[in-house]
């Protein structure tokens, strides 16, 4: 009989953990393993179809206030019915409720540096920690941030990516804009949360709105809580970038690809970060990188496949950005480098090979 394995997260709306759920379901070995999955927020259901269309079991088992003390006994009834043999959890939240109250092995990944978490969850995170049975975290930066938590030593995991090329639905992009395949494009996707850097792309839009002619910028991500999106694009307005920079608020992974491949240049201005899937899906994709050197970052972001910046500094940002949509040729080669390495390191189906492999050795 084939051993259970529970995916559980807070949520399954858009975002990169989120994303190496959904996509990675396509390359889950279920002739091995039956894949469940489990998260807490209804309101995060957005990948929810994609896991559907590969046959995968979804529950939610919080309730429409959130994470409520009801979550405990649901994860308990839903471990029970689905004869679940290990938890795989994703993120502090889920992952103190999978050590306390799962009663089987938890496998637990982090995506985020330790830092960028409030105090009580970090608090909880660490309290907790050592009731996992194996950790892995999706960069050798967010691994060191873990330094000195007591339990089992961390793997490094890198996330990975699946992005093809689709270049009608990247014209389709442009058309949806309104600009032609000669016009200046760069791409940002990021959910609107802080330290995403929404205002260091706003301030080096209001730079680059002079320098680079027919300039359009796009950012792509969804609110955390109502009014985000309206209070950010309040601010460009404000800094009177709005007919440069768009917020188009949340996107499908698909639809935030096509607006990827259409652009020329993807930007990242963060001011902490883990792996972003977004980073690896541009250069999978060929463009060209400019980011903020942060966290896992410089891991794959170098002199050759893109330019690193330093965060929070919105005049490096668009030196940068600026230097690429000028200089098609160097763009070029940085994107070909960048998807050379994406293709070679970096693909779903050695992420979830290394994760099976550790499923595997826990369950033994």
């Amino acid at each position: 009989m084939k051993p259970t394995i529970l995916i559980f997260i807070k949520g399954l709306g858009i975002g990169g953990a989120e994303r190496l759920i959904s996509d990675g379901a396509e390359f889950w070995d279920r002739d091995r393993f039956d894949y469940r999955v489990a998260y807490v927020l209804p309101w995060k259901n957005q990948v929810v179809p994609d896991l559907d269309a590969f046959g995968v079991s979804v529950r939610c088992i919080g309730t429409d206030n959130g994470m409520r003390p009801s979550v405990v006994p649901r994860l308990r009834r839903l471990i029970r019915d689905w004869d679940v043999d290990l938890v795989h959890a994703h993120l502090p939240t889920t992952g103190v409720l999978a050590r306390l109250f799962a009663r089987v092995p938890v496998v637990y990944t982090e995506h985020n540096m330790e830092s960028s978490y409030r105090a009580p969850t970090r608090q909880l995170n660490r309290w907790t920690y050592s009731r996992n049975a194996a950790v892995t975290a999706v960069s050798e930066a967010v691994a060191e941030s873990l330094e000195g938590f007591p339990g089992p030593p961390v793997r490094v995991v890198e996330n990975g990516v699946s992005a093809r090329l689709r270049p009608p639905e990247a014209a389709a992009a442009r058309d949806e804009l309104g600009i032609s395949s000669s016009d200046p494009l760069v791409c940002h996707v990021g959910n609107i949360r802080p330290h995403k850097g929404h205002s260091n792309l706003i301030a080096a839009a209001a730079i680059l709105k002079d320098r680079i002619p027919n300039l359009t910028i796009v950012s792509i991500g969804g609110e955390k809580h109502a009014g985000d999106l309206a209070r950010i694009q309040a601010e460009a307005a404000h800094a009177g970038v709005a007919d440069v920079l768009r917020f188009l608020g949340r996107k499908t992974g698909t639809e935030a690809r096509a607006f990827m491949e259409a652009a020329n240049v993807y930007v990242n201005p963060a001011d902490f970060e883990g792996l972003p899937v977004s980073i690896l899906e541009a250069m999978a994709l060929g463009r060209a990188v400019v980011a903020t050197n942060v966290g896992g970052v410089p891991s794959v972001i170098t002199h050759e496949t893109g330019v690193l910046v330093p965060p929070k500094d919105p005049r490096a940002l668009a030196d940068a950005t600026a230097d690429l949509l000028t200089d098609s040729e160097r763009a070029g080669a940085l994107g070909k480098s960048a998807k050379a390495l994406a293709e070679g390191s970096y693909g779903l189906d050695r992420m979830v090979g290394r994760l099976e492999a550790i499923y595997t050795e826990v369950l033994a």
